[in-house]
């Protein structure tokens, strides 16, 4: 049986890797007792994985985890009990039997707070023209690469003394990374620029969220 878990990863937790978030989740599933399954061979270790693996650096109020379990647990009281697990940065809003599968994931949306001057409509310019950085590929070379076709819509305003660009990109390959935006940003209005990011949503192929059944 699949169990889908929905949780934050905020403050200090956004410097820990995708790797060391598995430790995480490995170790509070572990402390609070659940019947677990686990891969077979000489190595076994917890059914785990996370959809869309989030950048170092990056916060999140829309992460899937799953894991596999062995017999029927009690869900309304599991999210209370990994919480009380977890270290800080890491909070568990809902779980759920099953869930959709994570190959119907499409879009995912983002904040991207910046330090800049620059006027919103320069921002806005940029990611709807054309916008070339060099992208890391699957064989880890750097290619040359438009990133504005990979931008589904964005939007920028002026927060205080910072601006807030929001936007959607493309979470099935080609995946964007949303720090190639601020890579643009950098090379295109103002390389003085400084960002802070947040996942605010997992979207399926028509743009709608991603959260029934999570």
């Amino acid at each position: 049986m699949n169990i889908r878990l929905a949780y934050h990863k905020t403050g200090r937790a956004r410097f820990c890797s995708h790797l060391d978030t598995m430790r995480v989740f490995q170790q509070a599933l572990t402390r609070v007792k659940l019947p677990l399954r686990y891969t077979e061979g000489f190595n076994p270790h917890i059914v785990l994985s996370i959809a869309l693996p989030l950048g170092v650096g990056v916060e999140s109020i829309a992460e899937r985890l799953d894991f596999g379990i062995t017999e029927n647990i009690s869900m309304g009281t599991l999210p209370a009990k990994l919480n009380a697990a977890l270290p800080e940065g890491y909070h568990v809003t809902g779980a759920v039997i099953g869930g959709r599968p994570v190959s119907q994931i499409f879009y995912a949306s983002y904040e991207i707070l910046a330090d800049s001057p620059i006027e919103p409509e320069s921002v806005v310019q940029l990611f709807t023209s054309s916008a070339v950085v060099e992208k890391r590929n699957k064989k880890k070379d750097y290619i040359p690469t438009d990133i504005v076709p990979f931008i589904r819509d964005c939007q920028c305003v002026r927060s205080g003394e910072k601006l807030l660009l929001t936007v959607t990109l493309t979470a099935k390959e080609p995946i964007l990374n949303p720090e190639y935006l601020a890579e643009a940003w950098r090379t295109y209005l103002d390389p003085e620029a400084a960002f802070t990011f947040k996942r605010t949503a997992l979207l399926d192929g028509d743009g709608k969220a991603f959260d029934n059944s999570m």
